[in-house]
């Protein structure tokens, strides 16, 4: 809990900060501010995965023309300690056991998946089951572009794949 009430200080800090420096969105259809935190649902009920019962927050933060993205997850299975997770931002909707409403990754030219292009927010469990993870991108997220964080079973290869979806958190980009 500490540790999280200490990232939403520092994502309040960020936008306090850019509204002082006057770096605000080039676009009145971007938010500044994202935050979005609760439980993750689960993609794969019928399979136990180290996301079972896990919580998460998300906290993205506009600079101009590109985007902060900070993620935390908490409650994750203390035996998955140091296994690699991927995490992306995709533009569906999460709903409950169905891993592909989400629908594919947030890019924001339609290339060939890289960090430039897309949100990339792997993890790796730490000994206490929380993790933390960020990415700076050179691009912002239009309102309503977005709808989710999914975390995937694998970490993200070359070309955006990262395996199966296990859970997924609603974010209002």
């Amino acid at each position: 809990m500490r540790g999280t009430h200490r990232f939403g200080l520092i994502a309040g800090m960020a936008v306090a900060a850019t509204l002082l420096a006057g770096a605000g969105p080039a676009s009145a259809a971007v938010k500044p501010f994202v935050a979005a935190g609760g439980a993750l649902q689960d993609l794969a009920p019928t399979t136990a995965d180290p996301t079972d019962g896990a919580r998460a927050r998300v906290f993205a933060i506009t600079f101009g023309s590109s985007t902060y993205v900070l993620m935390t997850v908490s409650g994750l299975d203390r035996d998955a300690a140091g296994t690699t997770y991927g995490a992306h931002v995709h533009v569906g909707p999460c709903v409950a056991g169905n891993g592909a409403a989400a629908g594919p990754h947030y890019n924001s030219d339609g290339g060939v998946a890289t960090e430039e292009n897309e949100v990339w927010l792997d993890f790796t469990v730490l000994p206490g089951g929380y993790a933390q993870s960020s990415a700076w991108v050179p691009f912002q997220i239009e309102s309503g572009d977005a709808q989710s964080v999914v975390i995937h079973a694998l970490p993200t290869a070359p070309g955006g794949a990262a395996g199966a979806r296990l859970a997924c958190l609603p974010v209002a980009f």
